[in-house]
């Protein structure tokens, strides 16, 4: 696809608004914390809450790049379908919807957004056993032994997004 074949005002309403170059930072910013996140030791006490407060940094922009619903919000998902590229926003979706590990009957979306919005961007009514499972679910995510980490899943986002910037070199991304 070139971005010449897309519809003038659709490219206005992108590149022409803050959307892009907020867009943009939002992947810098994420890198960032991904990149801190890898070099601290969870493990070790006296970082615990560096740790803890990076990692909810890292959730909240990860739920506002990935998992925001409707077509007003800077995700990848409405990025890809507002330039012409709806299969790449449905793999990204597709993923999301994937069991977070195959015993678990929780999808990743299901689990990060209810991670972001009962531990980091609200502090909901739990229980106990809630509790109990989100931090096994957190350890989850933040293992390095765990196939389903936090580091693991945004690669596999990567590999979506790059397998579609291979097949269409000749769009701009």
């Amino acid at each position: 696809m070139n971005i010449q074949s897309l519809d003038p005002e659709l490219i206005k309403k992108v590149f022409n608004t803050p959307f892009s170059s907020q867009f943009i930072f939002n992947i810098e910013q994420l890198n960032y914390r991904l990149d801190r996140l890898s070099q601290i030791n969870p493990t070790d006490a006296i970082n615990n809450k560096e740790y803890l407060m990076v990692f909810d940094a890292t959730i909240v922009l990860f739920r506002s790049m990935f998992l925001e619903m409707g077509d007003k919000n800077y995700t990848f998902q409405n990025y890809y379908r507002l330039t012409g590229r709806p299969e790449v926003a449905n793999a990204i979706d597709e993923y999301l919807d994937s069991r977070f590990e195959n015993w678990s009957e929780m999808s990743i979306r299901t689990l990060l957004k209810r991670i972001a919005d009962k531990f980091v961007c609200h502090i909901d009514s739990i229980t106990v056993e809630e509790l109990g499972l989100i931090n096994a679910y957190m350890a989850k995510l933040s293992s390095p032994a765990c196939d389903s980490n936090l580091h693991n899943i945004i690669r596999n986002l990567n590999a979506i997004i790059e397998r579609e910037r291979e097949t269409n070199s000749n769009f701009d991304s």
